[in-house]
């Protein structure tokens, strides 16, 4: 009877071991997948990235291509690692190219104003680059060519917004006259409840 208990639970041991060891390799696998999973999604994030700006890139003139391939572009930064592949694959230089070009179109303006804005609310060490580039001058000739377009100069003041938490940068904004230009913003699109929003945030961080 003794040796019939002894077998019995040695039996159970063994089994309960298996079971956890089974386990413990599903658990792995699964993991391995999910891991996976998240890899081949940022390589293939990054190839997509990749082609919309070499396609901005290679047919810089057509506005429809740029418009839908800057609001693509937007739509893919979802945290630092996409707004770093964009700034690696050349983003912030084929926007502002874009918006020099294309200079007389709002709707492409806002467009690339609205995604370097999204670059610097993704990663807020991006901001200086795009200083850096001149987009601060750029935007604001936009905005001075455009002022009745409330849409551009919504996305310009959210541009500035998100310029306006990096110290560098606010000085950079007060050496163009910047809160100027978003109050005159202000002053003549009275009725758009973002563009004064936006503007009052601009003002407070900027002084």
């Amino acid at each position: 009877g003794d040796t019939t208990c002894r077998v019995t639970f040695g039996h159970n041991n063994a089994s309960d071991f298996q079971d956890r060891s089974a386990n413990k390799v599903h658990r792995i696998k699964e993991r391995q997948k999910r891991e996976g999973y998240v890899i081949n999604q940022c390589y293939s994030t990054v190839r997509k990235i990749k082609q919309l700006i070499f396609t901005a890139q290679q047919r810089c003139r057509d506005v429809k291509v740029q418009r839908t391939t800057f609001a693509k572009l937007r739509n893919l930064i979802k945290s630092e690692d996409e707004a770093a592949a964009i700034v690696n694959c050349g983003g912030i230089g084929t926007l502002s190219n874009a918006m020099i070009i294309h200079s007389e179109k709002p709707l492409v303006l806002a467009e690339a104003v609205a995604t370097l804005a999204e670059l610097a609310w993704a990663d807020s060490s991006l901001c200086s680059k795009t200083v850096k580039a001149g987009c601060i001058s750029i935007v604001l000739a936009a905005m001075e060519r455009h002022y009745a377009h409330a849409t551009l100069q919504q996305m310009a003041i959210g541009f500035f917004r998100s310029l306006s938490y990096d110290g560098k940068c606010c000085r950079s904004m007060n050496e163009f006259n910047t809160v100027a230009a978003v109050i005159l913003s202000m002053y003549k699109n009275p009725k758009r409840v973002e563009i004064i929003r936006e503007g009052r945030y601009v003002i407070f961080d900027a002084t």
